[in-house]
């Protein structure tokens, strides 16, 4: 029998908290933790970051500084260096921070080469006189896996690819279980150590309740919530479960002043895992037993998804988590493991090409599309109405319809990253 605390564990591995898109504070970070090393502050900072990277830092605001820029995170990250940062550096952004950031950048302190890869990938180089830090993270945004000063290498933790595929969180590699084992440990584990899961709904449902107040961003949430009092949308289940999501990531795509509880390394995953499933059990008056179960069996799939298409990938995270969210609910209506199968057949079959173009304000609208989406491919799959195998990218398992998805994103979409980003440096 699977040990559940090294299920939990890894699954807690995947949780952070973070103010901000994570892209940006990630660049500001790695910053921050490069500048550690030198004995005065910087004078130039020389960036190498993946086009993943790039994609999803360009467009998207910084927290408590009403702007965006890759640049300006860098320059943030070097004003606000000091041991300790965390995901939450930005919290302590003030508005002088932000005009000298804003100088530095026009005075060229900044220089970011993009390398043509989806890999997660943030290169900083530091020299103040004739100091020079150097660090290297990778895979995960706060996993900095390598650093030297002056030439002397102070920390190397880089993998080889052999070594990566035998390292896994505590032991744990979910891509060596299936499907049905995750719904069997939802019905196995003990509820009363799910409740980090019901600590990370509270916080992404008060991002919410900020983002249902007015319009950020794109407003989806309040703009849904319009129209269902102008009588032209209905004020029922799929309906909630688009607007209040969305409503956690216009705010957080605003660059609200607000920590979310991230999955996977994104904080609009972490939204799209948490609030839709909840907001969901709300509307059906499920019990948070069965909720907590089903949050914690959708994580795991949406794992091991994310373990086949990638961390940072050309296709939408809002949709992976969606899919997760799918089976969540179909768990939740008492549906059988062949029903839950066959709603993340829906959605695979459904909303699987939608492809990012960079994180920014509407981010939202796919995060709400993706929730409503979640709820009737769980109620069709309730239904008996289930996409079948002969259909285009679905297989006989719904494992075997995510790795044709990654096989997708790997080989086909290869090169989207870069064509976002030479639409985005060329729109007027």
């Amino acid at each position: 029998m699977m040990d559940m605390n090294v299920v939990i564990n890894a699954i807690k591995a995947e949780m952070k908290p973070s103010m901000g898109c994570t892209e940006p504070v990630a660049i500001a970070l790695a910053v921050s933790r490069t500048c550690e090393l030198l004995t005065q502050p910087a004078e130039k900072l020389d960036m190498v970051i993946s086009s993943n990277i790039f994609k999803n830092a360009y467009s998207v605001q910084i927290p408590n500084t009403g702007t965006c820029g890759i640049e300006l995170a860098c320059v943030l990250g070097m004003l606000l260096s000091k041991p300790g940062n965390t995901m939450e550096i930005c919290a302590g952004i003030k508005p002088e921070h932000v005009a000298q950031a804003q100088k530095l950048v026009a005075d060229g302190f900044v220089t970011v080469k993009v390398l043509k890869s989806s890999q997660f990938y943030i290169e900083c180089i530091a020299t103040s006189g004739s100091e020079k830090a150097h660090t290297i993270t990778e895979d995960a945004h706060d996993n900095m896996v390598f650093a030297e000063k002056d030439g002397k290498v102070l920390v190397d933790n880089r993998k080889t690819e052999e070594a990566a595929e035998e390292t896994e969180e505590g032991g744990f590699d979910v891509t060596q279980h299936t499907f049905r084992e995750f719904y069997d440990w939802a019905n196995e584990v003990d509820v009363e150590d799910l409740q980090f899961i019901k600590e990370a709904i509270d916080m992404n449902m008060e991002i919410a309740k900020i983002g249902m107040k007015k319009k950020y961003c794109f407003g989806v949430g309040p703009t849904i919530q319009n129209l269902i009092n102008k009588g032209m949308m209905s004020n029922d289940v799929v309906n909630a479960v688009r607007s209040i999501p969305a409503a956690a990531a216009d705010y957080r795509m605003y660059g609200g002043n607000g920590s979310v509880m991230t999955f996977c390394g994104s904080g609009n995953q972490g939204i799209s895992t948490t609030l839709p499933m909840a907001v969901f059990a709300e509307k059906m008056g499920i019990p948070e037993e069965k909720l907590l179960r089903a949050e914690f069996m959708a994580m795991l799939m949406i794992m091991y998804m994310k373990k086949h298409v990638g961390r940072l990938s050309p296709v939408c995270g809002a949709m992976v988590a969606g899919t997760g969210s799918a089976a969540g609910m179909t768990y939740m209506l008492g549906g059988t493991y062949e029903q839950i199968d066959g709603a993340v057949q829906n959605m695979m079959g459904s909303v699987a090409g939608i492809f990012c173009d960079g994180a920014k304000g509407g981010c939202a609208v796919k995060v709400s599309a993706c929730a409503g989406e979640a709820v009737y491919a769980a109620m069709y799959a309730m239904d008996g109405s289930i996409i079948p195998v002969t259909d285009g990218i679905n297989s006989t398992k719904a494992e075997d319809t995510a790795k044709n998805l990654a096989k997708l994103s790997h080989e086909a979409l290869d090169g989207l990253d870069m064509k976002v980003i030479e639409i985005m440096q060329t729109k007027k």
